[in-house]
């Protein structure tokens, strides 16, 4: 680079003009169409100009050029794109909307450069019906929680009932056992009970064993078998004991 052409770069670097700071319109408020027309979406333009000229004074919104005809276009793509979109949907209509604005933000460039963003809002009738709406629907939430947590709540008490059941079936001793988990105070009355039953239970067998020896005196071994079988099997089944199981007597019934 030859030497005088450095200062002169460096004089015209130092002497660019400093950029216009963007000029924010005041916000302006329009009623869109909403899918159907038969409600209108409330849709707030916030627009920035922005110029690349000389630092200038704030002006006013009427001093700005091109801003009717920026307000314009921006309001024709707004209600083109909220038609698009049902009254309750208003987040998606502010999304689409100001997705189209961004596209079109070039094709606005003349002395400034554009850029609009927009806020979709509903009215207060819509707003209240998307309140009552999500009431509704919070309450059936609810309602099906509480049913669920009734169902595995009483299913699990149901299956701990049956495995209780399960267990004491087939115990002499059930009734004591459910007495003392209701009341544990009763233990001495519950033991002096089982203590007596017992006893009873033994001077039974002993009633039944010399019922069974006084017809064994009077009797032949092969009557005792015959007849008396049965009522042994009895008697054991009543004390709880094991009974053997029945022997293939046919050899000796035939005998007699």
């Amino acid at each position: 680079m030859r030497k005088w052409l450095a200062p002169r770069l460096y004089h015209i670097q130092q002497n660019q003009p400093e950029p216009e700071p963007p000029v924010n319109i005041e916000p302006f408020i329009l009623a869109s169409p909403a899918k159907g027309d038969a409600y209108n979406f409330s849709v707030t333009l916030f627009r920035t100009a922005t110029s690349g000229g000389v630092r200038a004074r704030a002006v006013f919104n009427d001093e700005v050029p091109e801003v009717e005809a920026v307000l314009q276009r921006a309001c024709q793509e707004v209600r083109s794109t909220t038609r698009q979109f049902e009254i309750t949907a208003a987040g998606a209509a502010e999304q689409a909307t100001n997705d189209r604005l961004q596209a079109i933000s070039g094709s606005m460039t003349g002395v400034y450069r554009w850029a609009v963003r927009a806020e979709v809002d509903v009215p207060e009738e819509i707003r209240q019906l998307n309140r009552d709406a999500y009431r509704k629907q919070h309450d059936i939430r609810a309602d099906a929680a509480a049913a669920l947590l009734r169902i595995e709540s009483t299913d699990e008490v149901r299956q701990k009932w049956q495995d209780f059941l399960t267990a004491v079936v087939g115990s002499a001793q059930v009734e004591h056992a459910i007495k003392l988990a209701v009341s544990p105070d009763h233990l001495p009355q519950i033991i002096a009970e089982l203590v007596e039953q017992r006893q009873q239970g033994a001077q039974q067998l002993l009633g039944t064993v010399d019922t069974i020896m006084q017809r064994y005196e009077r009797e032949d071994m092969l009557s005792f078998v015959v007849s008396n079988e049965t009522v042994l099997r009895r008697t054991l089944e009543l004390l709880g004991l094991p009974v053997p199981p029945v022997e293939d007597d046919t050899l000796l019934v035939g005998r007699a």
